[in-house]
């Protein structure tokens, strides 16, 4: 006769539903280990730097014909980060942006009947940014060289812009004066790389932002005017690619 015993086929039941947790566990180790790009402690003190020109002549592009002009935008930005934890920063950011374009000729063809020109158009602006950022870096497996870093920031800019149009005379000019301010939300994604133990270059290009921004207008000294935009954006640029150089201190 078999004695049929519950506890001992309980026991039996756990301890092979254990063995294959553990042979399952085994099966999915990836022997991933966590090494320290930038110990807790650290000073990081840079600046990072972006530039772009353009000039027209007699150019074409959709409704625009015969486009003579050019400009330029600037913009560099000092920063500084502490290091509170390993691979984890918090810092300030100052940028001053300037950024001018003139339209010498153009002419805007909406069809063969409707068509406008302007001329003697441009528009010069400056803007200051303050920027409190979090970056966190991540290693590229066990190289003390080269990281990936990642970057989100909350900023408020303050700036002014001026909008002229040349007439035939001094007395037919016309200009526009604005005050700008903006509040911006940024994720930017970048990967540095060490030339020595204390400096690096880096490359960093935003991709995911919250714009707020508003804009105080007055025109001809007389009339005043408002506007005010919000916007929200997941994009790469290349155009928003920054180039630095970083002291780790």
């Amino acid at each position: 006769m078999v004695y049929y015993n519950p506890l001992f086929a309980q026991n039996f039941q756990e301890d092979y539903n254990n063995q294959e947790h553990h042979q399952r566990s085994e099966m999915f180790k990836r022997d991933i280990k966590k090494s320290t790009f930038i110990p807790k402690g650290q000073w990081l003190v840079g600046t990072t730097f972006k530039y772009k020109e353009s000039e027209t002549d007699n150019y074409k592009f959709l409704m625009m014909e015969d486009w003579t002009g050019n400009g330029y935008n600037f913009d560099v930005s000092p920063f500084v980060a502490y290091f509170l934890r390993d691979d984890f920063a918090v810092g300030a950011r100052f940028t001053y942006n300037r950024s001018f374009s003139k339209v010498d000729d153009m002419t805007i063809k909406l069809d063969d009947d409707i068509s406008f020109t302007i001329q003697g158009q441009e528009q010069i602006s400056h803007t200051f940014y303050s920027t409190i950022f979090m970056r966190h870096y991540l290693s590229l497996g066990n190289s003390k060289r080269f990281a990936l870093f990642n970057e989100v920031g909350i900023s408020y800019g303050y700036g002014q812009s001026k909008d002229m149009v040349h007439g035939e005379t001094p007395a037919d000019n016309k200009g526009t004066y604005s005050v700008i301010n903006e509040f911006n939300i940024g994720v930017s994604p970048g990967m540095v790389a060490f030339i020595n133990d204390n400096v690096a270059l880096e490359v960093m290009i935003g991709i995911m932002g919250f714009s707020n921004k508003w804009v105080q207008q007055t025109e001809n000294q007389v009339e005043e005017g408002w506007r005010r935009t919000s916007s929200a954006n997941f994009n790469i640029d290349i155009f928003s690619l920054n180039i630095g150089l970083a002291f780790y201190i």
